[in-house]
């Protein structure tokens, strides 16, 4: 399956493209494409439905110091 999702916030781009990478590892799922900045983190992601879920919930909740205010899943 595949899945885009748009994060916005306040974000250290470095420090959330990194959790991001190691969850998508962790998680068995792949990064097909990423943006990251100072608001916005955007992802295309392959991999089974349960565990993109699972991504999503983790970068919800983001590293210490990243706040997420608004999400969009686009498949």
């Amino acid at each position: 399956m595949v899945r885009e999702i748009r994060f916005e916030g306040r974000f250290d781009p470095e420090l959330f493209r990194d959790f991001a990478i190691a969850r998508a590892r962790l998680l068995a799922v792949e990064i097909t494409d990423m943006s990251v900045s100072d608001h916005c983190f955007s992802v295309r992601l392959v991999g089974e439905e349960a565990l993109l879920g699972m991504f999503e919930m983790a970068c919800l909740l983001g590293p210490t110091g990243c706040i997420v205010t608004g999400m969009e899943s686009l498949g």
